[in-house]
């Protein structure tokens, strides 16, 4: 397995061993400290996995790495990370799916995998009965890139291109997301462009970048990231409203005022279903514990990926509503299971 593929884990500090007179009197420690630590013993003495579905450098994956360092020092035990991208997320989901309902295996999951039953054919478990909802973590959006040196300038030049027939506009994407995003678009527009699929939304930018594709479909940190840097830049942007953090980019409304094109992401921690209650109030309070630091704020800040605290209750309620939009979306957009 290449080495930046392999599980890693966020690192805890060495202490020295305490002294018997400080093992004697940890009972009373104990009854002061906080609810969260204080149930720490559940489970603690194996690590908590959390297996993110996009490659290492996604904004996934980054998001992930800063709320498990943080849910270390809250919970007390390791947390690793493990990246198992490929089949549009749903290796990871599939995995996370078969595993033991004990909250020691937890998926950060998206919303676009809630509805892969209607991107992917004979999927080998359901999108919302086989998960247990935790805590909702973030959300974004997504953006369509070109070449900082490419002639498309605006949505009207990307459907132009789009309509012609000497040469097919390649646009790529590295997430479910970005290929419904692009089937609106399509649908819009009137027009066929090839999608090219890619294990993640990084190999796409990188090719974009190359120039093996004039179009990528990325998430709203990678896009702004790779325009503040030069390489590329952005055309529009699939949430309802313009970002405060990219104001001067439209979005894919303005462009389809008479479509449905609004389209965002949550980024959500799942367990395998019938996880028990008491577990899933433990991580979901940590999780929201970690989400209210300022230094956590800062780093999604950083991603450019809103902090979006969902309680397990409300988080079920959201991928319900999600699911049932989304879909309705999906068969609007004419895309058939792969």
């Amino acid at each position: 397995m290449p080495a930046h593929l392999r599980p890693t884990s966020v690192p805890v500090p060495a202490k020295r061993l305490p002294s018997r007179r400080a093992v004697l009197a940890l009972p009373s420690v104990l009854a002061g400290l906080s609810p969260i630590a204080g149930r720490a013993q559940d489970g603690a003495s194996r690590p908590i996995t959390l297996v993110v579905p996009f490659p290492a450098g996604s904004v996934t994956d980054n998001v992930t790495r800063a709320v498990a360092q943080q849910l270390q020092e809250i919970l007390g035990q390791t947390v690793v990370v493990d990246n198992r991208p490929g089949a549009q997320g749903t290796l990871a989901a599939a995995h996370v799916a078969r595993s033991q309902p004990d909250g020691q295996t937890l998926l950060m999951g998206s919303s676009v995998m809630f509805v892969a039953r209607s991107l992917i054919r004979n999927l080998p478990y359901d999108p919302v009965e086989s998960f247990t909802p935790v805590s909702g973590i973030g959300s974004t959006s997504m953006m369509f890139m070109v070449p900082a040196a490419s002639p498309l300038m605006s949505l009207a030049d990307l459907s132009a291109r789009a309509r012609r027939t000497d040469a097919p506009l390649n646009v790529g994407f590295g997430s479910p997301t970005g290929q419904v995003v692009l089937a609106l678009f399509a649908t819009a527009s009137g027009t066929q462009p090839t999608g090219v699929s890619y294990r993640g939304i990084p190999q796409a930018m990188s090719d974009l970048v190359g120039g093996h594709i004039e179009v990528a479909i990325v998430d709203l940190g990678t896009g702004i990231g790779q325009a503040r840097a030069g390489r590329a830049r952005p055309l529009a942007v699939s949430a309802a409203v313009r970002s405060p953090l990219a104001p001067e980019v439209p979005t894919l409304q303005e462009g389809f005022a008479t479509a449905e094109m609004s389209l965002e992401t949550i980024i959500a921690v799942l367990g395998p279903a019938r996880m028990p209650a008491p577990v899933v109030a433990r991580l979901d309070e940590a999780i929201r514990t970690a989400l209210a630091r300022t230094a956590l704020q800062e780093r999604f800040a950083a991603l450019s990926t809103a902090v979006l605290p969902l309680s397990s209750g409300a988080l079920d309620t959201r991928i319900r509503s999600d699911n049932a939009r989304w879909e309705a979306m999906i068969r609007e957009a004419g895309i058939q299971p792969e």
